[in-house]
């Protein structure tokens, strides 16, 4: 399940289709090369379905900007328009034109890079370098502003921001245990207390195989034994740990 608010988002507005294609084709090969948490959200030349795409997922993007689109909106402009929505995000300028670099300055967008497109070879790097740049810092910037929890999969490394994780359980797959957020369930290695005393005092037990984030706790249900988080799902509460939520709720 891909996550709506942790993912680095990719965009790709560019007028000439075969550019369009070969750019495509080398982000989604350094998506499979790095393995890193991040999507191609959208491959288009129409600047105004990147806004609304924007709109309609309000994530962190990393956006590969033809400066001549053929469009009444302009890369530039519409670089303007995606720093409105998204001020995090990260601008790269792909043109045949290196005259326009300094154009970028004079707009004010901050752009991460400016690439020409002539040489097909250092496109394919310079695309491979702005993705590893933009997804570090992206991984930097949330680490230092919020609380991170890093989840090992395979050769693959999720970073989720532990105020979203509703709760974790132990798995029926031995040695195992499954994370729950809003947008992911993410089964992995690992041992429910050691999870528990790493996330910290917001995560309560609630049954032997559950420990659950107080933060996302709604109601407590002292007949039934049960909790309802914030998402609607509802876990099952042990007698031993029953009354101690009723103050957390």
């Amino acid at each position: 399940m891909d996550g709506k608010k942790f993912m680095l988002n990719i965009y790709i507005c560019e007028d000439d289709k075969t550019q369009r294609g070969l750019m495509t084709e080398y982000v989604n090969q350094v998506i499979m090369i790095e393995d890193y948490d991040l999507k191609l959200m959208l491959s288009t030349d129409d600047p105004y379905k990147v806004l609304s795409t924007i709109d309609d997922n309000p994530n962190v993007g990393l956006y590969f900007l033809d400066i001549e689109l053929a469009s009444d909106m302009n890369g530039l402009t519409l670089a303007q328009q995606i720093r409105k929505k998204d001020p995090r995000g990260f601008i790269v300028f792909v043109t045949t034109h290196s005259e326009m670099c300094y154009m970028t300055f004079t707009y004010k967008v901050e752009a991460l890079d400016f690439i020409l497109k002539d040489d097909q070879d250092n496109l394919h790097m310079r695309i491979h370098q702005c993705i590893n740049n933009a997804y570090s810092r992206y991984s930097a910037v949330n680490n230092h502003a919020n609380q991170i929890y890093a989840v090992k999969i395979g050769d693959k490394e999720y970073c989720i921001p532990v105020e979203e994780i509703l709760y974790i359980e132990t798995s029926s797959s031995p040695h195992k245990v499954i994370m729950h957020t809003p947008a992911r369930i993410l089964e992995f290695n690992g041992k429910i207390k050691e999870i528990k005393d790493e996330l910290g005092s917001n995560f309560i037990i609630c049954h032997r195989s559950t420990v659950i984030n107080k933060k996302h706790l709604r109601e407590v249900d002292l007949k039934n034994r049960t909790v309802t988080l914030s998402n609607g799902e509802v876990c099952v509460v042990s007698t031993r740990y029953i009354h101690s939520l009723t103050k957390c709720s």
